[in-house]
């Protein structure tokens, strides 16, 4: 199996898309090749994402959000969508670039209310749901 350079889009790259990124090099080491960026980035990344992913060991606290155009060579081989409102720009980046495409719907945990526990819960429900589609991960006939 060859492991694909993936980027993971999502709506501002704060809180998702770098999970997403963080998981994959998590599961797959520190050689695998991720990234990560927004439709249209936040100023900042979000600190409850910081604080559950530090729960796994992954250290995002330096993160900088950076936008979809603003990506880069190389192209990945692998673009994983995280939000249904990135799916369309993500799936035509990935028609431009050659790269296969994916979409993960997964909910934003920063639109849940209630209390600091309840939505230090969702992000960790976030971050779980995350985990469990990159440890899921195969490898398609385009990918392998």
């Amino acid at each position: 199996m060859s492991l694909p350079s993936v980027l993971f889009v999502c709506g501002r790259n704060a809180i998702r898309s770098p999970m997403g990124e963080g998981l994959w090099r998590l599961r797959f080491g520190p050689d695998a090749i991720a990234r990560s960026c927004g439709v249209i980035p936040a100023a900042f990344v979000d600190p409850f994402m910081v604080s559950v992913m530090l729960e796994k060991k992954v250290d995002l606290e330096d993160f900088s959000p950076i936008a979809l155009n603003g990506v880069g060579d190389p192209p990945a081989d692998l673009i994983v969508s995280l939000s249904t409102a990135a799916d369309r720009m993500a799936k035509e980046y990935a028609a431009r670039t050659g790269a296969e495409f994916q979409a993960w719907p997964i909910p934003d945990p920063s639109e849940t209310g209630g209390n600091r526990d309840m939505k230090i819960a969702a992000y960790r429900e976030t971050r779980d749901a995350i985990a469990a589609r990159v440890a899921q991960w195969q490898p398609t006939p385009k990918s392998a």
